[in-house]
C-alpha cells in the first residue's frame, strides 16, 4: 500500500502525530510519503521553527521528537519526506535551507499526480 501524509502545521503535537503515522505505516510495510506544506515547512529546517515552544518542551522530555521519529522511520527504506515549493518560496526557505531529512521538493501539480495512485491519503 502507498500512503501519502500532508503535513501542513507546524505546532508540536500536529508534528508528532505526522511522525507517529509516518512511522507507523512504515512499520507496517507501507509505501509512505510525508508532504510538507503549509507553516509545516518552518520545522523542516536545518534550524527548525515550532510554535507554542513550551509544548515542545514536553514533547522533547517524552522524547517524542519528530525528527527523530521520522529518521528512524526513513531507516526500513520505504519512508521519503518531500517539501512544497511554492510554500517553501512563500516562507522565503531555499532547498539549502532545509534540513537533511528532506529528500525532495516538488510543487503541487506533481504531487497531485502523484498522490491519484495512492491508497490512502491523510491530511493533518
Amino acid at each position: 500500500m502507498s500512503v501519502y501524509i500532508v503535513l501542513t502545521r507546524n505546532d508540536p503535537a500536529t508534528l508528532y502525530v505526522a511522525a507517529a503515522l509516518t512511522a507507523s505505516y512504515a512499520v507496517l510495510g507501507n509505501d509512505t510519503t510525508l508532504f510538507i506544506t503549509g507553516n509545516a515547512i518552518l520545522a523542516f529546517r536545518k534550524k527548525p521553527i515550532v510554535t507554542n515552544l513550551s509544548e515542545h518542551e514536553l514533547y522533547v522530555k517524552a522524547n517524542a521528537v519528530y525528527l527523530n521519529i521520522i529518521s528512524d522511520s526513513k531507516a526500513l527504506g520505504n519512508v521519503k519526506v518531500i517539501a512544497c515549493t511554492g510554500v517553501m518560496g512563500v516562507y522565503g526557505v531555499d532547498r539549502d535551507d532545509l534540513h537533511e531529512i528532506v529528500d525532495d521538493v516538488l510543487d503541487f501539480p506533481t504531487l497531485i499526480s502523484r498522490i491519484k495512485d495512492s491508497d490512502k491519503v491523510l491530511v493533518i
